[in-house]
């Protein structure tokens, strides 16, 4: 919409002097609005004509030169529009004419004070984790830029789809990540995005045409004769026994890396009937914590809690890093011949609990309660896991019941 006419005239507005307000009409297409110049004039001074003061007074010649510059500024307020690639119509310019332009914010640059802003927010509403992954893909962003244009940054308002679809086959061939991570990448870029929306640094959503779904796969647990086989496995290094214990009292009571590292002694409660539970709250989501620990649970953390290993003061179990969890974690699943061991993480053991839980029956509601999951469809969807060996048993069971019934 480059075709703007401007227009000025005197409106039938008398003030207690007689005089006129001067208005500036803005038309685009059949679009048009006025803008107030803030300049009153006598009708008998004004040339309808030439739309401009008559006469070469002083008064005349000043309110001319600033009619003229306020048409250079609307022509400059139009280009601007134009370069920025945004929609605009007369209200628009206006708006723009009245309030002036936002600095144009770059990608990067406005990434990194969402950054700022997050780090401020820690530990209340983030952890440093999540500030660490939102960190990477800024910098994902940041190297695909550059890698793209040439530059070290772009304006927001020059982000479009043809930018998310290249970012994506960027990721994938650079990085040679999984369809999820690039969801994952996706997912924090677009938070950052819908931020500066809300802020009004972006007046639309720029990847409207790019879609992106995660994939449902099925997690990596461990089954009870796996798990009997690391429980039967002798190992002489303190520091593999360690890990072994962690895993196996994860195994046994579901808890996530994160819960288990910041678990504390005053988490560990006895009720009236003398049952253990840790009872805290959850990283990840907030939400309550409150597992009854069966024996073999109690079992492995006192063997954490016996004086072999060091435990942080106020800690309930001596736990190392994640990575380094992950890495013996391994290496122990390799030595008890594990089939699927170069799979084994840490989360397994928390899908193990679960797998362990609907061999035994034990309904989905309760399997939810232990897991600390606020909604029941996350239990059913990535941790109700039903291997061949239960259908079987289901079926068999739906046969017997079957004939029963027809012979009956």
């Amino acid at each position: 919409m480059t075709n703007v006419k401007l227009n000025y005239f005197l409106k039938n507005k008398l003030n207690s002097q007689n005089l006129q307000p001067i208005v500036l009409t803005i038309t685009c297409g059949y679009d048009r609005t006025q803008y107030y110049t803030g300049m009153w004039v006598s009708k008998t001074k004004w040339n309808n004509r030439t739309k401009k003061m008559k006469g070469l007074d002083q008064e005349s010649v000043t309110i001319n030169d600033s009619l003229l510059t306020l048409q250079s500024k609307v022509r400059q307020v139009v280009n601007e529009l134009i370069i920025s690639g945004q929609p605009f119509n007369p209200t628009t310019i206006k708006d723009k004419l009245k309030n002036g332009f936002k600095d144009n914010l770059g990608t990067v640059e406005g990434f990194e004070l969402f950054l700022d802003r997050m780090e401020k927010m820690i530990p209340s509403k983030y952890t440093r984790s999540t500030l660490v992954k939102y960190t990477n893909t800024k910098e994902r962003v940041k190297e695909f830029i550059k890698n793209r244009t040439n530059r070290k940054d772009i304006y927001l308002y020059e982000l479009d789809t043809a930018f998310m679809e290249d970012f994506d086959i960027w990721l994938r061939k650079t990085y040679n990540i999984s369809h999820n991570t690039v969801y994952k990448t996706y997912q924090r870029f677009t938070r950052y995005i819908r931020y500066e929306m809300s802020k009004g640094n972006l007046d639309r959503y720029p990847f409207y045409d790019y879609s992106i779904k995660m994939e449902v796969k099925q997690g990596h647990y461990l089954t009870y004769e796996e798990i009997k086989k690391l429980e039967d496995l002798v190992i002489d290094l303190p520091r593999l026994q360690q890990v072994k214990y962690l895993f196996l009292f994860c195994c046994y009571t579901g808890l996530a890396y994160a819960d288990l590292e910041k678990a504390k002694e005053t988490d560990l409660v006895i009720d009236d009937d003398g049952m253990y539970w840790i009872k805290a709250f959850r990283q990840k989501s907030k939400a309550r914590v409150s597992v009854p620990l069966i024996s073999n649970a109690i079992k492995y953390m006192s063997l954490l809690r016996n004086g072999d290993f060091v435990i942080p003061k106020g800690r309930l179990l001596p736990v190392k890093s994640n990575v380094r969890l992950n890495y013996e974690l391994k290496q122990i699943a390799s030595m008890a011949k594990i089939e699927s061991c170069e799979k084994t993480c840490w989360h397994s053991a928390r899908r193990s609990t679960s797998s362990l839980m609907m061999q035994a029956e034990i309904p989905l509601q309760i399997l939810q309660k232990v897991l600390s999951h606020k909604s029941l469809s996350t239990s059913l969807q990535y941790y109700s896991h039903v291997d061949d060996q239960q259908v079987g048993k289901a079926m068999r069971l739906l046969d017997e019941k079957l004939n029963n019934n027809s012979n009956s």
